[in-house]
């Protein structure tokens, strides 16, 4: 019973190391780097040599993704999280059809949950921040657009679903 009670604790420390690195930021890009696959900052995504297995079988790694991206934002505000200083930097594999980071001077907003990176340029209309929900589809594991619409939506009634203000 106390393993139980141990893995359990365990899980929960887990938990919350997730949650204590995730972050919601409106800021301006001030770098994205391009790292191909087996650099210094990016691992390789497949050993160099495939591991043999009990039964004598040889598994083999196919990876159609590029290398790894880091993005690093000066942030304007910060909703969720913390920052760690002056810059913030979001780091995440180049997928099959590249890198998704963008480099622009329009502020965005940037989202990190559980190692997963999503962004979207933040638009003011009105005195509201407004994101677009078909790149930043959701916070905090709440949907940033009701079902069906695709317009811009107000990052602060995102955030008041959240319940959390601003």
């Amino acid at each position: 019973m106390s393993i139980v009670k141990l893995v359990m604790a365990a899980l929960l420390g887990l938990c919350s190391l997730a949650s204590a690195q995730d972050v919601l930021l409106v800021g301006h890009v001030q770098r994205v780097i391009l790292q191909p696959s087996g650099t210094e900052n990016c691992p390789p995504p497949c050993p160099v040599v495939a591991p043999v297995q009990a039964n004598g079988l040889r598994t083999i790694c196919v990876y159609n993704g590029g290398g790894c991206q880091t993005m690093e934002v000066k942030p304007d505000h910060v909703y969720r999280g913390e920052t760690g200083g002056e810059t913030r930097q979001f780091k995440s594999r180049i997928g099959e059809w590249g890198p998704s980071f963008p480099v622009t001077e329009q502020a965005i907003v940037v989202s990190q949950e559980g190692g997963s990176v999503s962004w979207s340029f933040a638009t003011e209309r009105d005195g509201k921040l407004l994101i677009d929900p078909k790149r930043l589809r959701s916070i905090g594991g709440v949907p940033t657009s009701i079902v069906g619409t695709e317009e811009l939506v107000a990052l602060d009634d995102v955030l008041a679903r959240l319940g959390r203000g601003r």
